[in-house]
């Protein structure tokens, strides 16, 4: 009988030293390995995991590559980021995609690709990852949000193409009745957190919590919230649209990347896509629509289950040991970096 499972293990040093896998997946490595202010110590995060990269594949492994963004996203050091990709690319066995609009900018932006094994699978949901067991009074009572308030909320770690200056500003310019803007995520650049903390004015109709938010407290800023907003400059894939709709809250997100993807995937009663700048009419306009917009009480995300797309990675993981490897005879054992 064919395989139908995989043993996945989280990456580390010394298992890909003392063990062979048979599939090394790979997410976020770009920006994972160049993440550190120090060049010298940049560089040589470079170097040892290219190199752990061609120890595994002389023991056989397979180096799958999960591409979330066309382009890493506020890189410290780019022209060492982009040597590492370029290295990268040369050590990869086939790749993975999150949606149409992602595969299409892979094949324009890294052509070489394309002559690689490839799928598209999408980004699954976040359900039942995080605890969700508070209602809307507590999570508010906890913020300290007056019960006769609505919500709009900017969740998610905050970096300068998430625009969340602009997002007050906006706020601030309509001023929306009853309404409080509540910004929640860890911020590392000093500048950006005096740029938002300034762009507040001490308004009272916003709350910030510039920190990292520990996961048994994720719940209570999305329970809280009416609308989550999510006015990127740049999006190809979001994950932060998925974790709100996760928690079944309706989004405002800007028609970019893969985004009307999602809307297809979930419904326009939960996504609300705009195009060009985010303004004020652009806010009141999603206002009007999560409070005036018949829905059900929970999202249905049937298509990002994680049961179905896991076979749908399981099955990949096949097709690229087919031509190389006997894979019906023992289980195949999977690192997952």
């Amino acid at each position: 009988m064919p395989v139908n499972e995989a043993v996945v293990e989280e990456f580390s040093y010394q298992k890909i030293i003392n063990s062979r896998y048979d599939i090394l997946h790979l997410h976020w490595i770009v920006e994972t390995i160049i993440r550190h202010p120090n060049w010298i110590i940049a560089a040589l995060r470079s170097l040892i995991m290219l190199i752990l990269i061609d120890f595994a594949r002389t023991k056989g492994t397979k180096v799958i590559w999960t591409i979330h963004d066309s382009t890493p996203h506020s890189i410290v050091h780019p022209r060492l980021a982009n040597w590492f990709q370029k290295q990268l690319l040369t050590r990869i066995d086939g790749y993975i995609s999150l949606s149409q609009k992602a595969e299409k900018i892979i094949a324009e932006t890294l052509p070489t690709l394309q002559y690689l094994p490839h799928i598209i699978i999408p980004h699954g949901h976040y359900r039942d990852i995080y605890p969700n067991n508070i209602n809307q009074d507590t999570a508010r009572k906890k913020l300290q949000i007056p019960e006769n308030k609505h919500v709009v909320l900017f969740f998610g770690y905050i970096d300068i193409y998430k625009n969340v200056p602009h997002l007050i500003k906006t706020f601030r310019e309509l001023a929306p009745k009853d309404w409080v803007l509540v910004i929640a995520g860890n911020i590392e650049r000093d500048y950006l957190k005096q740029e938002i903390i300034a762009a507040t004015e001490n308004d009272p109709e916003v709350k910030l919590f510039l920190k990292y938010i520990p996961d048994d407290e994720i719940q209570i800023y999305f329970q809280s919230a009416n609308l989550v907003v999510l006015p990127f400059t740049e999006i190809l894939n979001s994950g932060s649209s998925l974790l709100a709709l996760s928690f079944n809250c309706p989004i405002l997100v800007p028609n970019l990347g893969s985004i009307p993807e999602v809307k297809e995937q979930i419904g326009e009663d939960w996504v609300n896509i705009y195009s060009g700048e985010f303004t004020p009419e652009v806010l009141s306009q999603g206002l009007n629509w999560v409070m005036n917009k018949k829905r059900s009480s929970q999202c249905m995300m049937e298509k990002l289950d994680w049961e179905r797309l896991s076979q749908e990675t399981f099955r990949y993981y096949q097709k690229i040991f087919q031509q190389d490897l006997e894979i019906h005879n023992f289980p195949i054992k999977i690192r997952d970096n």
